[in-house]
């Protein structure tokens, strides 16, 4: 259940905050940070989009397309399985070896 709230839009990201600090459990912790990485990876990429006024009409699309993709991770978290993003996933294999 912890693994999906962190994919859950607007409440996730604290969630995902949350537990990275107070959870022991590795696949939440996992989830956790890579829930993390694809709310940054979305804030940076609406940024860099919203610089041009053409580019900028794309936000919303992006937007759309992460409340999806965060959806879809959170049922398939709420399920028992681990969804790896293509790059996000290896950056939180990083991450989380570090820590």
């Amino acid at each position: 259940m912890a693994s999906a709230a962190v994919y859950v839009p607007v409440v996730g990201f604290v969630a995902a905050v949350v537990l990275l600090i107070i959870e022991k459990n590795s696949t939440v912790r996992w989830n956790a940070v890579q829930s993390l990485l694809l709310g940054l990876t979305v804030v940076a990429v609406d940024a860099a989009l919203a610089m041009t006024l053409i580019l900028a009409l794309a936000v919303p699309l992006v937007n759309v397309a992460a409340l999806v993709i965060s959806l879809v991770l959170a049922v398939k978290s709420y399920q028992g399985e681990t969804v790896r993003l293509p790059v996000l996933g290896a950056w939180t294999d990083k991450i989380i070896k570090k820590g």
